[in-house]
């Protein structure tokens, strides 16, 4: 849509620029006999050559800006967006691709955010993932549809086995024109195929798995969709984690010397002392070899907005990130980030370079001791 918007652009501009410049021409030629002999049409030529250049260079600014999107800050990189007590991010890839994780919850402006982000003239989304159904996450997804197309559409699997989210990702894929899907455990996005192993760009999912499924299908977990979140892990300069609303359970499991059992059909409870190097485990779930050392930052996302229900220490202590970033809303009525949540982060299982971000606006959690992040509107940047 965007690269026909472009030619039409180019196809308008080329005809207009090029009857200006044939009048221009030949007012230009005769503009000096005229203001001579006649001051009233001598001036009539003047206005209509302000009137080419001005709206020459209107269509130069509108051509430009629908090349680039519009946008001040769309370049490569991962953008959490202030959607209040919800949750939002976008990964800018360093081909320009574009996915989008969650929507945030209803009628938080997500699509002007969007804007500012990619700009107004950009309307393509090459990829939304929708972590589960709970609306402060996918509350925005119908706007979204309304104004962007969407190539591909990744959705949490409980979608299809639940019934009250059977008919909401019907109503999904019946809008979405490109292709609408359920993503598992071991499966992954590439985004530079040809740069080599050491350079590859790629988001790799973790959770939810088939096995993890069908151990909860009669369980009480089964109504609790936070289990079932999408789990992501984005490798580019950065390592970048998104647990979405993810509990300590999945992440003990991540870090546990049974971690593939996110993706094979292994019991999914492990003894959590029986923990192993987290690089390690990801190099297992991803087919890649990972090292920390590798990555200019591991970026933790937390899960469920800072709530004591994710978050466990193993998973804090095993992953080490250098940057977490919380999204909640300012005075929310569930206390989010809890106390818990903090004192963990803040009590020595990060490394001594780590910092705290919290996305709430219009300011920032004062975390003693850390850097806090530049924002814009709200929104936390990682980027180039």
């Amino acid at each position: 849509m965007i690269n026909n918007l472009h030619h039409l652009f180019q196809t308008i501009w080329h005809k207009i620029f090029g009857i200006f410049l044939q009048a221009t021409d030949a007012f230009y030629r005769v503009f000096v006999r005229l203001l001579y002999h006649s001051k009233i049409v001598g001036v009539l030529a003047l206005f209509w050559i302000i009137i080419f250049a001005t709206s020459a260079g209107f269509f130069i600014s509108i051509f430009s800006e629908a090349q680039s999107g519009g946008g001040q800050n769309n370049h490569q990189g991962f953008y959490a967006i202030d959607v209040g007590q919800g949750d939002s991010s976008l990964y800018i890839t360093k081909e320009n691709q574009t996915v989008l994780i969650d929507t945030g919850k209803p009628g938080n402006g997500i699509v002007q955010k969007m804007e500012k982000i990619l700009g107004k003239y950009r309307k393509k989304i090459d990829v939304i993932v929708l972590t589960h159904p709970d609306s402060d996450h996918v509350g925005e997804i119908e706007n979204i549809l309304a104004s962007y197309e969407v190539g591909l559409i990744l959705y949490s699997p409980i979608y299809d086995v639940r019934p009250d989210s059977v008919k909401s990702i019907e109503n999904i894929r019946i809008k979405n024109h490109g292709l609408t899907l359920p993503v598992f455990a071991g499966e992954n996005l590439s985004f530079s195929e040809n740069r080599g192993e050491d350079k590859k760009e790629a988001m790799y999912f973790l959770s939810p798995s088939f096995y993890g499924m069908a151990t909860f299908a009669s369980k009480k977990e089964l109504a609790e969709d936070n289990y079932f979140s999408v789990v992501s892990l984005i490798k580019s300069r950065d390592l970048i984690f998104t647990m979405a609303d993810a509990p300590q359970k999945i992440e003990k499991v991540l870090v546990s010397s049974s971690g593939n059992t996110l993706s094979s059909s292994s019991p999914a409870s492990v003894p959590v002392s029986e923990t192993v190097d987290i690089f390690y485990q990801l190099s297992y779930l991803t087919g890649e070899e990972l090292q920390r050392n590798q990555f200019d930052k591991i970026i933790l996302k937390a899960g469920h907005h800072g709530s004591k229900t994710s978050s466990a220490p193993e998973f804090i202590k095993k992953l080490s990130p250098t940057d977490v970033i919380l999204s909640y809303g300012k005075n929310n009525r569930y206390g989010h980030p809890h106390k818990e949540v903090l004192d963990l982060l803040m009590d020595g299982f990060l490394t001594s370079s780590s910092t705290v971000t919290a996305t709430t606006s219009p300011t920032s959690f004062m975390f003693p001791k850390t850097k806090i992040h530049q924002t814009f509107s709200g929104t936390v940047y990682f980027g180039e």
